[in-house]
């Protein structure tokens, strides 16, 4: 049976490799065994959701939930793919509450990488009412960027954290809060498995602000 994570919101109160001393950290010891292969990546958001209104947002909100890790990763590359007829190795969609098991507290899940067809894909639900980014996010409109952040985490190999809330991969959401960023675990575990990119912190920096800011969606 494929195996997948849910990110859920925390109640509805609105709150949604290096060796150390020869042995691994224990934030790597029950890692998903699988990772994809070096090379690229496609994807495809394959439907809308009525929630916002400009279809561009969306799709920019997918393009910048995948350069959140891109920016920490060298040895995989993401590629948007336009043409609806061409396989994709990461499928998003938009799915109905039945998808969820009818638990309205499921914000989205994906699949681990190495499961078949299924690996990678992400559904999102569309029981929400979802806003781009946590620039217009409420207590009961979920950001569609950090949400997107954390499972593509997920579809690339890595289990959810819950040892700091700050983690993007924590496994609950809090709506009242603008979490935006990867932590330094995130980003350890990401480049242990993809590679380091070294890119200057200021770059980096710059792409945070416009997540935050959501200059991507003028």
């Amino acid at each position: 049976m494929p195996v997948r994570c849910d990110i859920i919101t925390n109640g509805f109160q609105g709150a949604l490799a290096v060796e150390l001393d020869g042995k691994l950290p224990a934030l790597l010891q029950d890692e998903w065994p699988h990772n994809w292969p070096n090379g690229i990546i496609t994807y495809r958001l394959n439907n809308l959701s009525l929630d916002i209104e400009k279809k561009e947002w969306q799709i920019r909100a997918v393009t910048v939930a995948f350069r959140a890790w891109q920016l920490h990763i060298n040895n995989i590359k993401f590629k948007r793919e336009r043409d609806i007829t061409k396989h994709v190795d990461m499928n998003i969609s938009f799915q109905p509450l039945a998808k969820f098991d009818n638990k309205k507290g499921v914000l989205a899940h994906a699949y681990f990488p190495g499961q078949g067809e299924l690996s990678g894909d992400i559904e999102l639900n569309d029981e929400w009412n979802w806003v781009p980014g946590v620039k217009w996010s409420k207590m009961m409109t979920p950001p569609l960027v950090p949400i997107l952040i954390h499972e593509i985490g997920h579809g690339l190999g890595l289990r959810h954290d819950t040892r700091s809330m700050e983690s993007i991969m924590y496994p609950s959401f809090d709506l009242g809060k603008k979490k935006n960023t990867l932590n330094e675990d995130d980003i350890f575990r990401i480049q242990t498995r993809y590679g380091k990119r070294n890119l200057p912190q200021r770059i980096i920096d710059y792409f945070i602000n416009r997540r935050t800011l959501g200059i991507d969606y003028r």
